[in-house]
């Protein structure tokens, strides 16, 4: 068991709403929140609300960005109001009821853990070796932290931050671990380096910078504008909200291998799809203990 499954902070509150908050965000768009906590069912409601705006989208919206706890909306003021809009929106979540399933993407992603590359960039900014950092956080050994993170899925919660970028979080929290950011964030990042930010964990998709903690690298892109692969033939995002992400560890013989094939363009990803269930997986979290639903505002989590 992880740091972060044993250790949140006391002062902590988290919660998810009654009813979800409008925010509004410049003049052609809108924040609905649905909570202020990190939680996977909190993000089923927010998919599911993106799936009926999909379905059935109201007059002048434009685009939708699903995020952890809250979902974008961008729209045309000159073709509805902001009032008519949320008015439509309430509809659309009143009529959801209990989301039950929900489309869902299993992608592979293969990764060379505890990689020179993670080393060298953090010897390049003067910081310890991450890897290692990340153990001692947890209370893990190296080999332990690779165990946890390839030994369970984790949800894609929202695509963005920079392009090809995603959060995703652990779906078993007993496997859940993570590291605090850098307190100085680093001018560049290799690509496709995996990183945690707190228990959010995610891949550098091109060169940029960045603070998560590395310990990682997948020679699969996930951000390829070129759209040389047909995996990418619809955008040049691989990652999509609501996706589980399993880690696979491989070899440096392995990861060069891959990576020949991502470059010729032959590679072939593997991705199946299905239908989540995510009634019977709040049912199996609450079953451990994890309140999966709202929680009163004035509960805290406990530091024992």
């Amino acid at each position: 068991m992880g740091y972060f499954s044993r250790h949140l902070p006391g002062a902590l509150r988290i919660m998810i709403y009654e009813k979800p908050i409008f925010r509004t965000m410049a003049d052609t768009a809108l924040n609905i929140e649905f909570g202020d906590e990190t939680s996977i069912p909190m993000n089923f409601k927010i998919l599911a609300l993106d799936s009926a705006i999909a379905a059935d989208r109201p007059k002048g919206l434009l685009e939708t960005n699903p995020q952890v706890r809250s979902l974008g909306i961008v729209y045309n003021p000159l073709v509805t109001a902001r009032t008519r809009l949320i008015s439509a929106l309430c509809d659309l979540i009143d009529s959801l009821g209990k989301t039950v399933k929900l489309p869902s993407r299993t992608v592979i992603i293969p990764a060379l853990y505890n990689d020179p590359w993670s080393r060298e960039c953090a010897a390049a900014f003067g910081v310890r070796d991450n890897m290692e950092y990340i153990a001692e956080f947890n209370h893990m050994t190296p080999a332990q932290v690779i165990e946890a993170h390839t030994a369970c899925d984790y949800w894609v919660t929202g695509v963005g931050f920079v392009p090809g970028a995603f959060m995703s979080y652990a779906m078993d929290p007993r496997r859940r671990i993570g590291a605090p950011l850098y307190r100085t964030p680093r001018s560049w990042t290799p690509a496709r380096l995996l990183n945690f930010g707190g228990t959010t964990s995610t891949i550098y998709p091109i060169r940029v910078p960045g603070g998560g903690q590395l310990f990682g690298r997948t020679p699969i892109n996930i951000f390829e504008p070129e759209q040389q692969n047909a995996i990418f033939k619809h955008g040049p995002v691989l990652a999509k909200a609501g996706d589980r992400h399993r880690y696979v560890a491989i070899s440096r013989d392995e990861y060069n291998d891959i990576r020949a094939e991502v470059e010729a363009g032959s590679y072939e990803y593997q991705i199946t799809e299905d239908l989540f269930d995510c009634a019977d997986y709040t049912a199996w979290l609450e079953s451990l203990g994890e309140p999966a639903e709202k929680r009163d505002p004035d509960s805290s989590w406990s530091t024992e």
